[in-house]
């Protein structure tokens, strides 16, 4: 039984629709039963979460939903890293899968990946005592990078297809705490998780064929291969792509199509906490080991919620029901931009600028009278000084000393406008 991991955040309402074209050419071409294991946060909506079970039970497939948050030490740890708003949160999950997934070995896809051969091939790949099995990256040559990272360019491999053996990453003492570390040493990381899985496995991977992680370029052949469409400018569902009446060919193998009839379907319900009392879920692999050294991160291992040793999965298509996660850290979602509500300042301006307007002209005015005072009795005698108003820019008002033929009493001060 093929176990499979697809990782959602479906901000713009549209990559789940991607994640079900990757499983319908999956579906298509392979005969083996498929375990089917989507990560997702709070952007995955039900109705979609919905359309990917009625496809994956269509097909007569299995699927399981976690719910992920990204722990604290993770999101402190990533907090300095100058690409992370770049890419999906999604993209980070692939660093927790040890944590997540109770199965002995996945495989991982990302959402822009064509499969066009039998994904048995691939599941079939033996791992021996590699932590994984990826293929070198095909992109242009970053050697002063490399470098930059301390990673070996040489041994750089692409993270958009992936076999993890998980139990021998469990195995691995301290990969949590290297994953931690390698993200606070280089903020200036442009790739952070495929960096990061470089970092801490390119000293032990297998090297698997070009053909199970084949760049999407033209002229390719497509025949018994994985094309990925990698980089922001060759997405297959682009509409002016070449490869897009292939993807709108799988979309209609999809419920986002609208002449999809897939088979009944169990409601899904939101699970918003995974608390210990809730019963157990069955899964159709044996209970994975105890991560004796997560303890650190004061979360509970996943899968331990996931399984239990005294219920063993029935040999049964009946709906299964969501998988909750027990990770309780919340996930570094971009705080939500709200429409700032005008300052009582800015409500009360025009109220303000008049009582301005009346302080200057009120300091202007006792000036004015102050330099008159201020005058010898004997220039008061023979002066009138009366103060008339100067109108000047942005609607101020400046008092001046007028001279003016002496006519009635100079004890008094006349104003002229």
């Amino acid at each position: 039984m093929v176990e499979l991991v697809l990782t959602l955040n479906d901000r713009s309402g549209k990559y789940a629709q991607h994640a079900g074209v990757v499983l319908a050419s999956i579906f298509s071409n392979t005969q083996q039963t498929v375990n089917v294991h989507i990560l997702y946060d709070e952007t995955l909506t039900e109705e979609n979460k919905l359309k990917l079970t009625q496809l994956t039970e269509g097909f007569n497939h299995n699927i399981y939903f976690y719910f992920v948050s990204v722990p604290e030490d993770m999101i402190q740890a990533s907090a300095q890293v100058h690409k992370i708003d770049h890419w999906t949160v999604a993209s980070m999950y692939r660093l927790l899968l040890p944590n997540i997934i109770p199965a002995e070995k996945v495989i991982y896809l990302d959402c822009d990946i064509w499969v066009n051969l039998d994904i048995n091939e691939l599941w079939s790949t033996d791992l021996g005592g590699h932590y994984l099995g990826a293929i070198l990256d095909q992109g242009q040559n970053l050697d002063e990078y490399f470098v930059s990272m301390g990673l070996n360019g040489a041994v750089y491999f692409n993270s958009g297809v992936i076999l993890f053996h998980l139990d021998n990453i469990r195995n691995k003492p301290g990969w949590y705490e290297e994953m931690l570390n390698f993200l606070r040493n280089y903020p200036m990381t442009t790739m952070p998780d495929q960096d990061v899985l470089n970092s801490l496995y390119a000293s032990n991977y297998l090297q698997l064929d070009q053909r199970f992680n084949t760049f999407a370029h033209q002229g390719l052949d497509p025949e018994n291969k994985i094309v990925h469409f990698a980089g922001e400018d060759n997405k297959w569902w682009d509409e002016q792509s070449p490869a897009a009446p292939l993807y709108n060919s799988f979309l209609a193998m999809t419920p986002w199509a609208g002449a999809f009839t897939p088979a009944p379907a169990p409601t899904v319900e939101p699970q918003e906490d995974a608390v210990a009392s809730q019963p157990p879920v069955n899964t159709p692999e044996p209970p994975a080991p105890e991560i004796q050294h997560l303890e650190t991160q004061h979360v509970e291992a996943p899968h331990t919620e996931a399984r239990h040793p005294e219920n063993p999965a029935p040999e049964s298509t009946d709906p299964l029901p969501v998988v909750p996660v027990t990770f309780q850290p919340q996930i570094p979602v971009a705080p939500v931009k709200r429409k700032r509500r005008r300052s009582l300042r800015v409500r009360l301006r025009p109220r303000l600028r008049k009582k301005r307007e009346t302080r200057v002209r009120y300091r202007s005015l006792r000036k004015v009278r102050r330099r008159v005072h201020r005058q010898p009795l004997s220039r008061r005698k023979t002066l009138q000084y009366a103060v008339r108003k100067v109108p000047v820019v942005r609607k101020k008002t400046v008092y001046v000393i007028r001279k003016a033929p002496l006519k009635k009493s100079t004890r008094y001060l006349k104003r002229s406008s």
